[in-house]
């Protein structure tokens, strides 16, 4: 098997074992107005610090999310819960 396929899969099934032991994390950025130095919002970033490989790029993981139907689980699980409002 092609070494590409194969860290593929790998890293689909690691995907799978991740989103189900919730160990995707979800890290906030506030949105500032360069104007006035005001948080204005805060983006939600999804974030996985894999256990062997360390922090795995949103780049690398959320296309195969998309292509093998796990974003819905991104999307429909605690991920996707609102932010609290202090």
């Amino acid at each position: 098997m092609d070494a590409r396929v194969k860290a593929r899969r790998t890293l689909e099934s690691d995907l799978r074992q991740a989103i189900m032991c919730g160990d995707l994390k979800v890290h906030y950025q506030p949105l500032i107005n360069l104007y006035d130095g005001r948080i204005t919002g805060c983006e939600a970033l999804l974030r996985w610090n894999h256990p062997e490989r360390g922090m795995i790029s949103p780049a690398e993981f959320i296309p195969i999310a998309e292509e093998t139907g796990l974003i819905t689980s991104l999307e429909n699980g605690s991920y996707a819960q609102p932010v609290p409002r202090p």
